[in-house]
């Protein structure tokens, strides 16, 4: 995999001590008091991913500390 051109973006929804992290590719993008509103997030990079053209996987660490991978959430309707 090329760096400067990726061919998928992982998307991180992690909770942390009082919040939830999303990261796009490991970069944090925003942390959120809510998992909705990290889902939220997660939604919006995967909108990205699908205009890029470019596939997208989900992994997200539950308040138990358990790592589970995912599908990429769809977007929301608009």
């Amino acid at each position: 995999m090329n760096v400067d051109d990726p061919t998928a973006i992982q998307i991180l929804v992690a909770w942390q001590p009082r919040k939830w992290v999303v990261s796009r590719n490991t970069v944090p993008i925003g942390a959120y008091a809510y998992r909705r509103h990290a889902m939220d997030a997660a939604r919006t990079v995967a909108a990205q991913a699908a205009a890029l053209g470019v596939c997208c996987y989900l992994l997200v660490r539950d308040q138990s500390g358990q790592w589970s991978e995912h599908p990429c959430p769809r977007p929301r309707k608009s």
